[in-house]
């Protein structure tokens, strides 16, 4: 999260209203609106990478995968997000208040990046949890060939699994496919952020 437009409370049609007109992406939160971090070159290569690979693993079958422009809503926790790539088993269950959102995210994926990485890690996951359907959440290092992947079973307890190396593949057992880190990363320049994107526009 960024900063808001307003101190004031919104109402989710009064978010929904702005949202239609606004430039940038907007994230709602307890009648607050925060504005979303705007995304690198890397960071986008990555997310496209992501996107493209899990589309063509998962053509034919019931799962969809979707990029950054479709609407989450985490109702349990006043929260309306966009992720970088998510997954949706079956049909997609539309918010009530939102039609253009989604309310059952399967898969989760986020791209790390120093403005985030601690929302990510910390309070959106902790919002992300609130989601019965969901079943892994992803995220995904820009600096280095290396994943941090959460996963459970239905009703189980969530686990752990680091991931590191770009001979390694990321296995997403709750769609049944894998994606090779080589693939994740293909055409991305190591490095921290500003350099590698500066090397990359060179």
């Amino acid at each position: 999260m960024s900063t808001a437009p307003s101190k004031r409370k919104f109402t989710i049609a009064e978010y929904l209203a702005f949202e239609e007109n606004a430039l940038a992406k907007h994230e709602f939160y307890q009648g607050e609106i925060f504005a979303m971090a705007g995304a690198t070159i890397r960071h986008n290569e990555i997310s496209g990478n992501i996107y493209h690979g899990l589309r063509g693993y998962l053509r034919g079958k019931s799962c969809r995968p979707y990029g950054s422009d479709l609407r989450v809503r985490v109702q349990r926790a006043g929260l309306y997000t966009y992720t970088d790539t998510v997954v949706i088993g079956g049909p997609i269950e539309r918010d009530q208040d939102d039609p253009e959102a989604a309310t059952n995210p399967r898969v989760i994926f986020e791209v790390l990046s120093r403005s985030t990485e601690n929302y990510d890690r910390g309070k959106k996951w902790e919002f992300y949890q609130q989601l019965d359907s969901l079943r892994e959440y992803v995220l995904v290092s820009q600096e280095e060939a290396k994943i941090t992947r959460y996963f459970r079973d239905e009703g189980g307890p969530w686990q752990y699994m680091l991931i590191s190396g770009l001979d390694q593949d990321l296995e997403l057992a709750s769609l049944g496919c894998r994606l090779p880190l080589s693939d994740v990363y293909e055409n991305v320049t190591f490095g921290s952020e500003d350099t590698a994107d500066a090397s990359r526009e060179m």
